[in-house]
């Protein structure tokens, strides 16, 4: 992977980062107890000819999405990857919106949990919960954009989150979830100056 240069705005100062890869620790991590998601490290490049995105990322999910997967509910995830040009008007659209979903399931009679990537079309099974929120958390290699459709020696904004679907639960379930905190689980955005 090409290195990219970085900019990332953290509590009003601008870093400049020539390395590939961020790590967030530290004040970026939620605490042990709290339900949510952060990040660990942020990577992005160029490779064969396209901008690729690599994240870790650490799930903590809420007693009652715990209670619900153990029960055969799937817990559908969306991070959304938006890149713009950094003078881009409030009006103009995004030059891209990246969704990648990722479900997290429990199999009772099997006793597995498995994580499928729709993205990749890949499924993957683990004995443990903790090892397949693990794979949950690690997207590697994900193309978003043409190379070519970035300008060098321009600026874009890149923001990345992720937050749990709703809408993906079963109908049932739905109307308590939106009310629910339980259900709200979500990354911070986050947002960097990258230039190509």
């Amino acid at each position: 992977m090409d290195f990219i240069t970085h900019y990332w705005k953290s509590r009003g100062h601008e870093v400049l980062v020539r390395c590939c890869v961020l790590i967030f620790c530290g004040a970026f991590l939620a605490p042990a107890h709290a339900a949510g998601i952060s990040y660990k490290a942020v990577a992005i490049g160029e490779e064969n000819g396209w901008i690729v995105l690599d994240l870790l990322q650490n799930y903590r999910l809420s007693g009652i999405m715990e209670e619900a997967l153990e029960n055969g509910v799937p817990l559908t995830f969306e991070t959304e990857v938006v890149i713009n040009h950094e003078d881009a008007s409030f009006w103009r659209s995004a030059l891209v919106k990246k969704k990648i979903r990722r479900q997290l399931s429990y199999h009772p009679l099997a006793e597995e949990y498995e994580m499928l990537d729709s993205d990749a079309g890949v499924r993957r099974r683990f004995a443990t919960r903790d090892a397949a929120l693990v794979a949950l958390g690690d997207l590697k290699g994900k193309k978003i954009i043409p190379a070519r459709a970035l300008k060098k020696g321009v600026f874009y904004l890149v923001e990345v989150q992720t937050v749990h679907d709703i809408g993906a639960l079963p109908l049932p379930l739905r109307p308590r979830a939106y009310l629910s905190p339980g259900w709200h689980l979500s990354s911070k955005v986050y947002e960097w100056r990258l230039q190509p």
